[in-house]
This record gives C-alpha cells, sequence and structure tokens, in this order.
C-alpha cells in the first residue's frame, strides 16, 4: 500500500473513531470542556481533509465489516472494537451508514446538532425514517436500506425450489450475540498484550467474561461459534489465531462432554496458549524466510513466556493452576518430542491435547508471514492425520474431524453442476461428504451468496443432485466465510 493511500486509510480510521466518541461527549460535557472541544475539532479536521479527496463520504457496516465508500477497511485493534459499537449505533437506529456530504460553511453548531439527533433518534418509533426527516438536505444523511445492495439469502422448500427466507430471529439474534462476542475477545486479548508488552498490571476478569459469553454461544448453537472460527486476519495473526484456537477448543470439549464451567476453563487456556508470543522479538514473528537454528530456538520459548506471563495476571490460584499446563503443552506432541524439551514420563493432559490440535488446525488454514496462500480445511485434516499418534492425540483427532466434517465449515467447493458454493454445516446424522452449502455467484466481480442447498438431495433416479469436484480456500477469492455464514 503507497503511503498515500496509508494516510488516507488512516484519516478513515480517526474519522470513525470521532463518530463513535461524539455522542458520549456531546451529552456529558459542555462546549467549554476541553475533551468537548478537542473531540469536535478532530471529526471537523477529518472530514475537511477527506473532503478535499471525495465530495461524499459513504461509512457503511456490511457482513461485519466496515467501509468507507468502496474502500474495506481492514481489521485493527481499534476497528475491533469500532465494528461492534457502530453496529450497534446503526442497529437500534434501523440504519446502515452515514454519507457525508462537503459543505463549505458548516459550523460546530451543525455538528453538535447532528450528533445531538442522533442520540435522540434512538427513542423515536421509527427512529431511521425520524433521523432522516431531520437531517434532510443537510451535509449529513443517513443510508438506509434502498441506498445500497445487500444480497438474499434463499433456501430451498420441499419440493426442492427455490425460496426467499428471512431468518430466524432467534437465529439472528445468536449470530450477532456471536460476532460480538468474537469481537470483544479479539479487543480483550490484543488490549492485554498491548499492557503485558509495557509492563502493565493485567486482570483475568475482562478474557473470563468474554470467554463465558462465547461458552453460553456453544450452548445455543454450536455452528455459529464454528462459524466464527473461520475468521481470518493476516494483519492481527497472533490475536485472531488465539481466539479462533479457544473457539475450536471449547467446542472439542463440548463434544466430548465436558461440563460449562470446564470448557470456560479451557477456552481461557487456549485465549492464552501465545501470550508468551509478545517475548518474541517481532521481525522472527513475521519473518517469511526460514528460521536460522538460533532464530527457532528463541521461537521455542514462547510456551515458557506464555506460563511465565500468565503467572504473572491477577488472578485467584486455583484457576491460573489451570491456565497454566495447555500454554506450556500445546507444542509438546503426546510422544513428548516437541518442545519444550525436558525429562518427563506422565502423559500430556487432557487440556493440553486439545489445545494442540486447535492449534494445528487454525495454523495450518490461516495465512502467514512464510506461507502466504493457506492450506485448505480438507488438505489440513489430511496433514493433521498423518501426525496422529506421535505428535496430535489419535482419538481426540478423530472427534475434532467429525465435528469439523470431512467438508469443514467455510470450505469453497466446486460442484459438478459448475456452481461455486460453500460449507455451512454437516447436519448430525447426514451422510459423510454431504453437507449443506450456500450456493454463491459472481455480481460485479463479487461473490454473493445465492441459496441454501443440501447436497444429500437426490434426484427422481435416485442420484445425488450435485456433488464436489474440488475444494478451495476462500481467501483465494478474498473471502472470510464468517462474513457469508454470519451475514
Amino acid at each position: 500500500m503507497s503511503t498515500a493511500a496509508v494516510k488516507t486509510v488512516k484519516l478513515y480510521e480517526d474519522l470513525i473513531l470521532s463518530l463513535l466518541r461524539l455522542p458520549q461527549v456531546v451529552r456529558l460535557h459542555q462546549p467549554n470542556n476541553k475533551i468537548y472541544i478537542d473531540n469536535l475539532q478532530a471529526f471537523r479536521d477529518s472530514l475537511q481533509l477527506l473532503w478535499q479527496m471525495t465530495p461524499s463520504l459513504n461509512i457503511r457496516i456490511h457482513r461485519g465489516r466496515i467501509y468507507v465508500n468502496e474502500t474495506r477497511l481492514s481489521s485493527t485493534k481499534n476497528l475491533a472494537v469500532a465494528v461492534t459499537k457502530l453496529t450497534e449505533i446503526l442497529e437500534a437506529r434501523q440504519i446502515f451508514g452515514f454519507r457525508f456530504c462537503k459543505a463549505d460553511n458548516f459550523t460546530d453548531e451543525d455538528i453538535v446538532q447532528f450528533f445531538q439527533d442522533l442520540v435522540q433518534s434512538r427513542s423515536m418509533p421509527s427512529p431511521g425514517d425520524w433521523l432522516a426527516s431531520r437531517l434532510e438536505g443537510k451535509w449529513v444523511s443517513p443510508i438506509q436500506d434502498s441506498d445500497f445492495k445487500i444480497s438474499i439469502v434463499l433456501s430451498t422448500d420441499g419440493t426442492g425450489k427455490a425460496k426467499p427466507i428471512i431468518w430466524n430471529a432467534g437465529i439472528r439474534t445468536l449470530a450477532l450475540k456471536a460476532k460480538k462476542s468474537y469481537s470483544r475477545a479479539l479487543a480483550v486479548l490484543t488490549n492485554l498484550n498491548d499492557k503485558i508488552s509495557v509492563g502493565e498490571n493485567v486482570n483475568v476478569s475482562k478474557p473470563r467474561r468474554v470467554v463465558q459469553d462465547m461458552v453460553e454461544g456453544l450452548f445455543q448453537n454450536e455452528n455459529l461459534l464454528l462459524s466464527l472460527s473461520t475468521i481470518r486476519d493476516y494483519d492481527d495473526y497472533t490475536c485472531t489465531h488465539s481466539v479462533n484456537v479457544a473457539i475450536l477448543s471449547m467446542c472439542l470439549g463440548k463434544r466430548l462432554g465436558l461440563s460449562k464451567i470446564q470448557i470456560m476453563v479451557l477456552g481461557l487456556s487456549a485465549l492464552f496458549h501465545d501470550l508468551g508470543k509478545v517475548d518474541i522479538p517481532i521481525d522472527l514473528i513475521r519473518k517469511t524466510s526460514k528460521f536460522t537454528p538460533e532464530e527457532y530456538d528463541e521461537v521455542k520459548k514462547h510456551p515458557l513466556h506464555s506460563v511465565l506471563r500468565i503467572l504473572r495476571i491477577n488472578s485467584d490460584h486455583a484457576l491460573k493452576s489451570k491456565l497454566l499446563v495447555s500454554p506450556y503443552e500445546h507444542h509438546l506432541g503426546i510422544d513428548l518430542g516437541g518442545y519444550p524439551s525436558f525429562e518427563r514420563a506422565t502423559p500430556l493432559t487432557l487440556y493440553g491435547r486439545i489445545v494442540a490440535i486447535a492449534d494445528h488446525y487454525d495454523a495450518l488454514t490461516s495465512s502467514r508471514s512464510y506461507r502466504p496462500v493457506p492450506i485448505s480445511p480438507e488438505q489440513a485434516l489430511n496433514i493433521m492425520l498423518g501426525i496422529a499418534g506421535s505428535q496430535l492425540d489419535p482419538l481426540l483427532l478423530k472427534v475434532f474431524v467429525n465435528m469439523i466434517g470431512i467438508y469443514p465449515i467455510g470450505t469453497l467447493v466446486l460442484l459438478d453442476s459448475q456452481e461455486v458454493a460453500m460449507v455451512m454445516e454437516t447436519p448430525s446424522g447426514a451422510e459423510q461428504g454431504r453437507p449443506n452449502c450456500v450456493l454463491l455467484e459472481f455480481v460485479d466481480n463479487n461473490l454473493e451468496s445465492r441459496e441454501v442447498i443440501d447436497l444429500s438431495e437426490k434426484g427422481d433416479d435416485g442420484r445425488f443432485r450435485r456433488n464436489i469436484l474440488r475444494c478451495f480456500h476462500p481467501s483465494e477469492f478474498g473471502l472470510n466465510p464468517s462474513d457469508i455464514l454470519l451475514e
């Protein structure tokens, strides 16, 4: 990305963060307050600088991502929280974004009036329409449903014909809660890493709350949580990876019959499994070429660093002692031939074996500095089966493969009907290799979801209507599966 493009994206981020701060600032502070003045000026400066580049700015949320005009903003630790907050603001007002049109003589009073109207609109019977009428003809207006395209998901009825469906309200609510839990977990872990890296004291209470939220979501709808584990963010691999490993570990723990409390401890331990990477030089974490023996020895210290970091977290000793083991063991291997290397005769703990499987799977299916092209979920499972018995527990891996399915959630498949689809789930009792999928089609060079199909469906001749020819990693099409599966 060019220097100019980086500066523009930074301006976008500054404007969004100001947009999120000002409603509360206007509500809580007087106009002569320094916080009030500074935030107002920051919003004005960002807007005016961006208006020099384009006369109209559209800020909207689509499929859990922030867009400014046609630019999708990459996830950062600030924007991970911003997505959740902006989504809440927009949903409460039944709108999809804001349009800021260039105005040469708008005043501070105009800005304040906009934010006062924004706050007040929430209590109106039709908040979106009320806000639109208040802002009609002004420099800012809400983006409503008719102002941009959202793909419509279809399903099939009993005859096999496609029919439009509306999200079941309960599932929709659970999906939103799951996405918010993921965003909070990512933000909390990022903040924790930042504090640790500068030597500040950290507390286990916030991470524990977000993991507890995910445990509740897991028992309400496992597939929604598994869909979230498909999120891939190369810009912040370490934190995204840790949240995904926590989700996969908790799902596997549930399949093994663990209690909610046990799953919470397992998830929290998995969330912290790579905490020690803050002590590894960043140039090693991001290195694109092969490690030297000395560099690899340094990287292999991160499980020990994780243990030391967890010991310093403010928490009761009983919980802390349970969180230490799987971060220490996740690279050790069930044959104890991995690292850290030491004389040991006792086998790995259950939590250590679970986290090792989740860590391997997410690492293989993610882009890395040394492997820009990720491995498909199908290939990843085959690789993992090849190291079962040495590095990974073969019995737990079998349960994991059954949970993930031969074609895991988020896998992109080419069908013999020459259609492209994304795997949604493999229903309980369904024939192996016959998942439910969302058909995708190219619309204006973007893949959009079309209808939900069941690959176990047969025609009048008794043959399957569709068969999988080939699998792809969704990143080959620039897709994050959760954007489609949880829209």
